[in-house]
């Protein structure tokens, strides 16, 4: 029970804050129409590169395929969860990219084998030869 908090709950706690975050509708603007655009697409990425991250290091089997398909999961939901807040939108655009963070994240992961970390719970076993 105590691995299974400590690989779940940073993953859980990102996800509450992502949730919060995203049920405000007086999100602060940023300079111009372009600027705001742009610093609010970064956060996007951002949040998601963070998420990939963190699911990956959850999932047991360490799986990239799983951890992103459950990170893009929770990518459209939240963009249906925007659907019902005064002054949101819920856009597919968004999930295409948040999307962007997800690959990103996924391609530290596999490049660098971010699994071998010391943030990581348990490296993957290595096959005998």
């Amino acid at each position: 029970m105590r691995k299974f908090l400590l690989r779940f709950a940073p993953v859980t706690l990102w996800m509450i804050m992502m949730f919060i975050f995203s049920s405000r509708s007086d999100l602060p603007s940023s300079g111009s129409l372009a600027e705001d655009f742009i610093t609010k697409k970064l956060a996007h990425i951002l949040e998601y590169f963070v998420l990939m991250f963190l699911s990956y290091r959850a999932v047991g089997e360490k799986s990239i395929a799983r951890a992103f398909l459950y990170s893009l999961i929770y990518a459209f939901t939240d963009e249906i969860h925007q659907l019902f807040i005064p002054y949101r939108t819920g856009k597919l655009r968004d999930v295409g990219i948040d999307s962007l963070g997800l690959m990103a994240s996924a391609f530290l992961i596999i490049k660098y084998q971010l699994w071998n970390s010391s943030l990581l719970l348990s490296p993957p076993k290595k096959l005998k030869k």
